[in-house]
């Protein structure tokens, strides 16, 4: 077990290491003195949400220094990152690098949890670190861990989420007791905290990746006892935690502004932020025979995406996408389902990596984004190997499912390039990591089945 352990810590220190020099070079050298038209001051990119959290945790952070820490709060005006930022800067210096360590350990943490769910797939160190790599270096990830934002705490809370999962639905967990059960659930645990306490909703979203998995794991262990791959004792107690996630998920704080639910006939629309209210009752086509709570779930993604058609900044961006499609029923997913799908793993497209930017610096984000596609584009070739060769494996099964959903869940949402970027990239670098798996074990059959067929010709 120790063993095991060590590639582990080792590639958590590796990523932390780079990721802390990196930001410390982007933070005092390249924006300040090669790039000074893209920098904001103190180290900042222009035109990111980070500014302004940079703002306010300054702000805040003077009140603590004159008032004491009473007034502190973790989310002053809804921004969890200013909040962290006001205490780091109350601690020690109001400038942004003084968050480098914590951001640095979040994004290692990230990476060495992607490391782990693959090597739970390959049991091999080499393919499952080079599978993390993508998610790790693309230069992309530099927007959470050399500025300030809130992705880092979210991206390492989904693959915690991720990989506690996946070890409660491995047999060999609850072969070995229920010590191991005990740590998937702490794993759960820590990781829905982590995403909690950047973005509520994400209670909600595990919450319904909660019951989906929790009614196939139950499932699978049925079958396991009716093999007799497990006894049904323990078969019984593994279907009986797994649905109880979702139960008690159920009773975790959820963010209620700015979803959307039906209102019921005759009743007055409650207020609901990004024109909710007013898309519900106006545009909003309700379906004959369907559910209350499923289409309540279809409508609260459709409001989000109306959202950004309505919101200043958004309305005008060149970078938003299909301006002309708005979700206003529940038949519309489905017609848009193989366009969010062509979004969330293809986007941008390559006539839109060199085409010129509105924005100060799109230019070369553009062409960044560009190169990681590149990557990307070669990896996902393999996910159909990947696939195929661990069809049986539930390891595979979850983090590709666990992957899509969430991959495709911003892509109904977010109808911006630049935003579906950021939001999809842990979720697509989860799927890139089962390409680059697919990859290195497509590369020792094909060199393994060349040696049989040199031996027999010997």
């Amino acid at each position: 077990m120790e063993a095991a352990k060590r590639p582990l810590l080792s590639s958590w220190l590796l990523f932390f290491v780079f990721a802390a020099a990196m930001a410390l070079l982007l933070q005092l050298v390249v924006l300040p003195f090669w790039f000074p038209a893209l920098h904001a001051g103190n180290g900042l990119l222009v035109g990111g949400d980070w500014v302004g959290f940079h703002q306010l945790g300054v702000a805040l952070s003077q009140k603590i220094l004159s008032q004491g820490w009473a007034v502190w709060e973790l989310s002053p005006y809804g921004h969890p990152p200013a909040g962290m930022a006001a205490a780091f800067y109350a601690l020690t210096v109001p400038e942004p690098y003084v968050l480098i360590p914590l951001n640095a350990a979040l994004h290692a943490t990230a990476g060495a949890a992607l490391m782990a769910i693959v090597r739970l797939l390959t049991a091999d160190d080499t393919s499952a670190f080079c599978a993390a790599l993508p998610f790790v270096l693309f230069p992309s990830a530099m927007a959470w861990y050399a500025q300030i934002q809130k992705d880092g705490f979210y991206f390492a809370g989904a693959f915690l989420c991720l990989y506690g999962w996946i070890v409660l639905a491995r047999l060999q967990t609850w072969q070995s007791g229920g010590r191991s059960a005990l740590t998937g659930l702490m794993w759960l645990g820590l990781g829905l905290a982590l995403m909690g306490s950047v973005r509520i909703y994400a209670f909600q979203l595990m919450q319904g990746i909660g019951v989906l998995f929790a009614l196939g794991l139950a499932a699978l262990f049925a079958v396991r006892g009716a093999k007799g791959l497990l006894p049904w004792k323990k078969c019984v107690v593994a279907m009986l935690a797994l649905c109880l996630i979702p139960i008690l998920l159920k009773l975790a704080p959820v963010e209620t502004r700015g979803t959307s639910e039906m209102p019921e006939a005759g009743a007055a629309v409650p207020h609901l932020s990004w024109h909710g209210a007013d898309f519900a009752k106006e545009s909003w086509r309700p379906t004959d025979g369907l559910p209350r709570f499923v289409e309540n779930s279809f409508l609260r993604i459709a409001v989000l995406r109306h959202g950004y058609f309505v919101t200043p900044g958004y309305d005008g961006s060149g970078s938003m996408i299909d301006r002309d499609v708005e979700l206003l029923r529940v038949k519309d997913f489905i017609t848009y389902l193989p366009r969010a799908l062509q979004l969330g793993l293809f986007a941008p497209f390559p006539a839109d990596w060199l085409a010129p930017a509105q924005s100060s610096g799109g230019g070369i984000m553009r062409r960044v984004a560009g190169v990681e596609m590149l990557g990307v584009y070669f990896a996902l070739v393999f996910l159909p190997y990947a696939l195929w060769r661990w069809l049986s494996r539930v390891e595979m099964w979850l983090a590709a499912a666990f992957g899509s959903i969430l991959l495709l869940l911003y892509s109904y949402t977010t109808p911006n390039m630049g935003s579906l970027y950021r939001l999809r990239y842990g979720f697509l670098m989860l799927l890139v990591a089962l390409g680059v798996a697919g990859a290195f074990c497509a590369w020792r059959d094909f060199r393994n089945s060349s040696r049989f067929s040199f031996s027999l010709k010997g």
